[in-house]
């Protein structure tokens, strides 16, 4: 090194000064890059963790969810239990008839309604006609949205009669469509 000119010597002493520098540097700053990608993969993982224990909450939820709906579908008594539903029809039509006897109501007519698929039942249903008095009809609802099988009622019409003259209330004609659901055979 003692051969080489001064301005030779000069630069090579400025080139491995910056050479000694730039690994102080790399030295530093690779620790310090480190942690920033570590921070923010830390970052990104605590965001999938927040995702995952909402979708945690989610699962528990639906769980809970299927567990009564299999609780509910153990339980025979809520759906009608025919082989086809015309007879789970019939079924519901007697069922029906006796509900608006018992409530003082006169049946007057009766149509089946076209099944529907609603996986994995099957929506059973009556269009019904029927003439009471409106403590009847009261009487008649409550029968029917308590009743079990399970019963719904879809539509409701009334029309008011003529008066009597017995001081009562005028006789109400009601259409009725009431449904029940049948597990699928």
């Amino acid at each position: 090194m003692r051969n080489l000119p001064p301005g030779l010597r000069r630069a090579l002493a400025l080139a491995l000064l910056g050479v000694a520098l730039g690994g102080v540097v790399l030295v530093a700053w690779a620790p310090w890059r480190w942690i920033a990608y570590q921070e923010a993969r830390l970052a990104e993982l605590e965001a999938r963790m927040a995702e995952l224990r909402e979708r945690i909450a989610e699962r528990e939820q639906l769980l809970a969810e299927r567990r009564l709906l299999e609780a509910a579908l153990a339980d025979e008594t809520l759906f009608v239990r025919a082989a086809t539903p015309a007879l789970a029809a019939a079924e519901l039509q007697g069922v029906l008839s006796g509900v608006i006897r018992a409530h003082g109501g006169e049946l007057l007519t009766v149509q089946v309604l076209e099944p529907t698929e609603a996986p994995p039942f099957v929506e059973i249903g009556l269009r019904l006609t029927l003439r009471s008095r409106l403590e009847s009809l009261v009487g008649l609802l409550h029968g029917i949205e308590s009743n079990r099988p399970l019963l719904l009622v879809r539509s409701l019409q009334l029309v008011v009669g003529e008066p009597t003259a017995r001081g009562t209330g005028p006789p109400l004609e009601t259409v009725i469509e009431v449904v029940a659901m049948g597990l699928r055979a």
